[in-house]
Formats: structure tokens, C-alpha cells, sequence
């Protein structure tokens, strides 16, 4: 892989798995103003421990899949397409009670400390671990190495961007208002583009025929994806509606 064409998926890839935790920092630095306790090199500190933390763990979880061929790891990128999925039907069917938020809201009230920051920040890396893994699974080690000082890089530069937004209270809001229909496009798109990049459709259809007599291969992936896939975007929208 080029270094600008990796340069390039690193900064997507974290813009498109921090864009939530914009909305934590600027929470963060509100609070560092009222606060004794909670300063902003604090809240520095601690985002680039839990962010290690996050690293850290994707990298063991691509270290555990490396005996594995490329092809197959691909379908890891289902899990960001889903995520895209579960995010677009939590804007169709909000919870009511805002019981969520107001935990979120609980646990970013009570950050004073870096050990708190750090908690937070792994709390909400769900989505970093579950993009970064299948990302790195496409890529060779020298790649990885450019994703990773790419992404502490940008994690700085988010930090300081996210300070100087606080002083913005309009730019908050319009990214409030228009983030929760954007993101789940956003994660739907980088989950179809790690499948296809993987080309683990095609391996497993090959993988199949070579195994088996007959070319079988595209009828049992189109069955097992047909029933599969509708299957758990079923479960996520029962258990959406299930939490009005």
C-alpha cells in the first residue's frame, strides 16, 4: 500500500470512528472550566491512554487472526456495516425516556480525573475496536505502523480542534442536530467498502466450489446471506422498538 493512499484511510477511519467522541470532549472541557479537578491536559492524557488502550486491543485481536487468510477476516467488516444499521434505527425509533443519554450523561458528569477520562474513552471505543481489527486485517505491517502514528496525530489534533470548538456554541449545535443521520451512512459505507477491499465474498464462493462438486459456491452464500443478514437487522429493530 502507497503511504498516501494509507495516510488517507487512517484519516477516514478515525474521523469516521471519533466523530461521537467529539460531543465527550467537548463535555470534557465545558466541565474543566467549573472544575478544579478535571483540566484540559487531564482530559489530553487521558484520551491518549484510553485511546492506547483501544489500539492496543485491536492490534491483539488482529495479531490472533493473523494465521488466518485476508479473505475470510473480511467479513469483519460487516460488523461497522451493522453498526451503521443499529445507529440509523436508534434516530427512527429514539428511546422516549432518554434513559441512555442520561446515563452518558451521568458517567461525563462525574469525570474529574484522568483514571474517569480513561474510562470513558475505552467505554466508547466499541466502534474503534470493531473497525480497526477487520482494517488492519486488509493491510501489511509497515501500513499498520503509518495508521497508528496517523491516528495519534489526529487524536491531538482533535483534542486541541475540540477546545477551540467550545468556543464555537453554534458549530456544536448544527453538528448535534445533523451528526446522528450522517453517521450511520458514514459506518455503512467504510463496512461495504472493508468487504469488498477484502474480497471475501468471491474466496468463500471459490473456497466452496473447490471443496465441494458442482459450483455450489454462489448458491450457499447467496442462502446463508439472505437469511442471515435479514435475520439480524430483524433482531436489532425488535430490540430497538422493544427499548421505546
Amino acid at each position: 500500500m502507497q503511504f498516501g493512499s494509507a495516510v488517507g484511510e487512517a484519516c477516514l477511519s478515525f474521523v469516521l470512528t471519533n466523530i461521537d467522541d467529539t460531543f465527550v470532549l467537548v463535555t470534557f472541557f465545558a466541565e474543566s472550566k467549573s472544575s478544579q479537578n478535571l483540566t484540559p491536559l487531564k482530559i489530553v492524557i487521558g484520551q491518549y491512554i484510553g485511546f492506547t488502550v483501544i489500539v492496543g486491543i485491536s492490534l491483539i485481536g488482529h495479531a490472533a487472526a493473523v494465521g488466518l487468510p485476508s479473505e475470510p477476516i473480511g467479513f469483519l467488516g460487516l460488523l461497522p456495516l451493522l453498526l451503521g444499521v443499529w445507529k440509523g434505527l436508534g434516530v427512527l425509533f429514539p428511546k422516549i425516556d432518554g434513559e441512555e443519554e442520561d446515563l452518558e450523561s451521568r458517567r461525563i458528569a462525574n469525570a474529574k480525573t484522568i483514571l474517569k477520562v480513561v474510562a470513558i474513552t475505552i467505554m466508547n471505543g466499541g466502534d474503534n475496536i470493531g473497525t480497526y481489527i477487520p482494517l488492519f486485517s486488509q493491510v501489511k505491517g509497515a501500513a499498520i505502523a503509518i495508521y497508528v502514528v496517523a491516528y495519534y496525530i489526529l487524536l491531538g489534533a482533535l483534542c486541541f480542534l475540540t477546545f477551540l470548538i467550545m468556543k464555537q456554541k453554534h458549530i456544536v449545535y448544527v453538528a448535534e442536530k445533523y451528526a446522528s443521520f450522517i453517521i450511520p451512512f458514514l459506518y455503512i459505507g467504510l463496512g461495504i467498502y472493508i468487504t469488498v477491499k477484502s474480497e471475501c465474498f468471491p474466496w468463500t464462493v471459490h473456497e466452496i466450489d473447490h471443496q465441494f462438486l458442482g459450483n455450489r459456491g454462489k448458491i450457499v452464500m447467496g442462502v446463508v446471506t439472505s437469511f442471515t443478514l435479514p435475520f439480524i437487522m430483524a433482531t436489532m429493530v425488535w430490540v430497538r422498538v422493544r427499548k421505546q
